[in-house]
């Protein structure tokens, strides 16, 4: 991330020195990253365990090269923005402070597939089937109408 990409901005709703960040140069979310840069089995996973609940959140490529304690404690700043408040993934990190609202809601940065499915299509990887516990729901909401 460029010094120059980020902004003041707040965790809630207060004033905070917290910088805005951006999705990655090479974000898999981003419409300009390089495609199929990236292995499909990973997508496939992510897709698993990101998309069915929305409690799990997908992590930063670029975390790896973080000390190891700090890991597992940056979100993707792509899918975030993409997935938005409807992500109970999203929610928790907002409700803990590790990203904020104007990041969630930022539309001036680069442009963003706009679903998961559209962000796999485009690095040609098939989508994967959804859980047995998505499709239990959509069941159920066809049986009620």
């Amino acid at each position: 991330m460029n010094r120059k990409d980020e902004r003041p901005t707040s965790p809630g709703r207060g004033r905070s020195t917290a910088k805005l960040r951006h999705p990655c140069s090479n974000c898999p979310w981003r419409v300009d990253a390089p495609r199929e840069h990236w292995d499909p089995q990973h997508f496939v996973e992510i897709w698993r365990n990101c998309q069915d609940d929305g409690l799990h959140v997908m992590l930063c490529h670029k975390s790896n090269a973080l000390p190891v304690a700090e890991q597992g404690n940056v979100p993707c700043q792509g899918w975030i923005r993409v997935m938005g408040r409807d992500a109970i993934g999203v929610r928790i990190l907002l409700m803990n402070g590790k990203i904020t609202f104007e990041e969630v809601e930022d539309r001036g940065g680069p442009a963003l597939f706009p679903t998961f499915a559209a962000m796999l299509k485009a690095n040609k990887i098939r989508l994967p089937k959804r859980s047995t516990a998505v499709k239990a729901v959509e069941a159920a909401k066809r049986s009620r109408t």
